[in-house]
Order: C-alpha cells, then structure tokens, then sequence
C-alpha cells in the first residue's frame, strides 16, 4: 500500500476517534464511525478496507428500464438489505460510462455503506458531451428509483450536477428527491467557461491569486458543444483541433480552422478568447442552439426555488477546473438551511487525496450525508427539516 493511502487511513481513524469522543449519543458516534469507514473504503478503492472486511460483497447487476417511450440501461448495486434507501449515481465525462472503474468502486462503497445505488448509462457524458438530453436522463433514473415509493438521493460531479439539480426540481420528483451531493459542481456556466479559457474567476472573493486553470479545461469545453452544431464538418474540425490541443497546446491547428463555418468559428473564438471581458460578448455571437444550451443549463439563469431536497455541496478550495466560487454561490442562491458546503483542502475538482484537513471537512460531508439518507430513507421528503449549519 502506498504510504499517502497510509497516512490518509491514519487520518480518517484519527477523525472517527475525536470525533466519537466529542459527539454525544450513539447515533451520533455510530455514524461519524460509519462515514470514517466509508471515507477510507473510498480511499482504498479495489484494496482491502475495514468497511469490506465489516460487510458483504456488493452485488452489481444491470437493468433496463422504460420511462415515456424512453428506453435506459443503468446497473445497480446492493449489500444486503440497504438501510439508506436509493441513490442515484450520476457519472461525470468518461468513455466508459457507468463501468468506469473509478466510478464502479465509488459505487461499490456506497452500496457497502447501506445505499441501493442506481448508476445509468447517460450517453451524452460518455461523449465528453453535456446537454439538456441529460437533465431528462437523470429524471428518468430518478423515477425509476422512486417507482416503489420511497424517496431518493443523487449524486453528481463537476458538469453534470447542474443537471442533477435541474432534475431534481421537475415538477412530479420535488417529492421524491431528498437530497442532492454535488461534488465541484458549476453555479454560473458562462462564468464556468470565463474561467477555464482566460483564467478569470468572476465569483472569487478572494485576496490571494486564483489557482490558474488546467490547460485542458477548455478544451473539454469545447468538446462538450460539439453537439450542439449544425454541421458535421464543424464538428469534425473542432474535435480534431481539440485532440491536438489537448496533445500539444502549441500543436498547429491553421488546416483545420479554414474548414470552418462562420458558426464553428464562433465556438473556437470562445475557447480561444483570453480576455474575460469578451466572454459574453462572445457568447452573444454563437449559433442559437449553443446560446439556447447554455441558458438551459445555466443554474444562475434557472429558477432552482422549485427545488425542495437538500443539498451536500463538496469542493475543493484549489480546484482548477470549476472554482469553489461556484459552489458558494450555489449556496448563497438556496434558501437559508438548505445546503451546506465542505470546502475540502486535497480534493484536486473530483480525485481524492486529502491531508489531516481535507480529511476531515471529507468526513463531516460524509456524516451530515448519511444522516440525511437515514433520516428520509423509505420516506417521501415533504416534511423533512432543512440540512443546518
């Protein structure tokens, strides 16, 4: 094992012992241990863990299932009797879908810590892609995972929590969902985009420079809109001038900008453009169903008052791909008590290798999490308290 997993198991066991001393009650202590435990399964990831040496083997089994004509794959994963109730797990920009391996052990852990995890199959993400075809994928998983009645949770990162959160409030699931995790999620999206072409983070507050963004942000970005375009030459361009970029950021790219219609131009220009005040100048000048995209996945142009669950807001201070701006903002935006932020130091956007501190911002979102799935499992969230500070 290696010795930042050592120091890490070292940390979390430290936490859970403080912790069991401080709180009161055994509710209390039994779930500070039962989220140090989750934290260090996660950690571990296909290693041994005390949380697998405690629990069964989760079993994983796919399923389809049919909402409106819409048909969806997904799997899902049981230990035992879940006392925690349904969680719907979304997976962020990977090729490899729901059987990403790194996502395959998160979901692991958690059926472990007692969820029947749902993780469906969003095509659109597998595509480097987001869109509003994922808001009504996550609606549909989240139907199906309230089919029987009892209430759910989503889990979502980085780009698709915006979609979690957007689905979470339809009209016929503000009853169903009772809680949304949102790890590095966005707030702003033009500013989200500001951010990882010119650097410029619109929401910091902050007196020490901003963490400069990762140079394959924008990229992603770009990648993320191919959809959105008309022609499938511009299509064709732009991802080959994103490969290369994400190659060689200086690789030339001259061929394949001639290729360019007015419109593929227009996106380029966004990801190119390194003056923040253009942004929406920019913007404004992009074909209509990218602008009309944007907007609709936009949370700081959406009404989120519809919105009822309570929401678990992780991120990290330092992340370089969405700034923890975005996460304060999501807060400020929500009625009072219904979110709560842990800002975990160690947390790179959604990879997971904390310090003493890290860990135990990591492990308070872990705690107030499991009690909220505790609290509305089996339940309908109608009645339920707000989360607190």
């Amino acid at each position: 094992m290696k010795a930042s997993k050592i120091r890490f198991g070292t940390a979390v066991a430290a936490i859970a012992l403080g912790a069991a001393v401080a709180l009161s009650g055994c509710g209390g202590i039994n779930r500070g241990v039962d989220a140090a435990l989750l934290l260090g399964d996660i950690r571990a990831g296909k290693e041994d863990s005390r949380l697998k040496r405690r629990t069964e083997s989760p079993e994983r089994f796919p399923v389809t299932y049919t909402i409106d004509s819409r048909d969806w794959q997904a799997d899902r994963y049981r230990s035992g009797e879940p006392d925690r109730g349904p969680l719907v797990l979304v997976h962020g920009f990977t090729e490899l879908g729901r059987r990403d391996p790194r996502l395959v052990e998160f979901a692991h852990s958690m059926a472990r810590s007692g969820f029947d995890v749902l993780v469906p199959e969003l095509p659109g993400l597998t595509e480097l892609s987001v869109g509003t075809e994922e808001i009504d994928g996550i609606a549909d998983a989240l139907r199906e995972a309230t089919a029987d009645g009892r209430s759910t949770g989503v889990a979502a990162i980085s780009f698709a929590a915006g979609p979690a959160l957007l689905a979470a409030k339809k009209d016929d699931l503000v009853d169903r969902v009772a809680y949304v995790v949102v790890v590095g999620g966005y707030y702003d999206l033009i500013d989200a985009i500001r951010y990882a072409t010119t650097g410029h983070d619109a929401g910091s507050g902050r007196l020490d420079p901003v963490p400069a963004p990762r140079r394959e942000g924008k990229w992603v970005v770009l990648l993320g809109q191919l959809h959105n375009l008309e022609q499938m030459s511009d299509r064709e361009a732009l991802r080959e001038i994103a490969e290369r970029r994400l190659e060689d950021e200086q690789a030339p790219i001259h061929d394949q900008e001639e290729e360019l219609s007015a419109e593929g131009q227009a996106v380029l220009d966004l990801i190119t453009n390194q003056d923040p005040e253009r942004v929406e100048l920019i913007v404004d000048g992009l074909p209509a169903s990218v602008r009309e995209e944007l907007e609709a996945l936009d949370l700081a142009r959406r009404d989120l008052s519809p919105l009822q669950a309570r929401v678990v807001l992780i991120h990290g201070p330092d992340d370089r791909v969405i700034p923890v701006s975005h996460s304060e903002r999501l807060k400020a935006a929500l009625p009072e008590r219904q979110a709560r932020l842990y800002r975990a130091r160690g947390l790179d956007h959604v990879d997971v290798s904390p310090g003493i501190r890290g860990g135990w911002q990591l492990w308070r979102a872990a705690k107030t999490l499991l009690r909220i799935a505790e609290e509305d499992a089996g339940t309908r969230p109608d009645n339920r308290e707000r989360t607190g500070n």
